[in-house]
């Protein structure tokens, strides 16, 4: 598992001081890319790839707690599965109590630049990201 910190920054929020909804996707982005370059997967690599890219197909989120401006959170990344042509990432946000804000999921799938038919993850990709796969959940 990876964690990655960081707080609510007033641009995260609503009129209300609220986290905006949509800026978790953000958040849990932010510690991804940060996840992806531990390991050795550079999103800039990734992106300038010529053969082949990583959309993201599917986003999901469950908001536990509310989480206002100053807050300082840790967001936990998993990899909960790796498929044929995508990964499965699982993130874990708690406020710095320990207290559960939320959680969520995505899952992206490699495929050709040119043709933007799936491929398979790439040998290289997998061995990295299988070394942090979460075994069970």
């Amino acid at each position: 598992m990876f964690t990655y910190k960081t707080q609510i920054f007033l641009h995260h929020t609503d009129a209300a001081g609220r986290l905006f909804f949509g800026n978790l996707f953000f958040l849990i982005q932010e510690a991804k890319e940060s996840f992806l370059e531990m390991i050795g997967l550079s999103i800039s690599d990734m992106l300038n790839d010529p053969g082949i890219t990583f959309p993201l197909v599917h986003a999901e989120a469950d908001y536990k707690v509310l989480l206002v401006t100053g807050d300082r959170i840790t967001i936990d990344v998993e990899i909960e599965k790796i498929g044929d042509t995508s990964v499965t990432f699982f993130y874990t946000v708690k406020k710095s109590d320990g207290t559960l804000a939320g959680t969520a999921r995505t899952v992206t799938v490699t495929v050709d630049k040119k043709t933007f038919k799936k491929k398979t993850v790439p040998a290289d990709w997998r061995a990295k990201l299988e070394s942090h796969l979460k075994v069970s959940r």
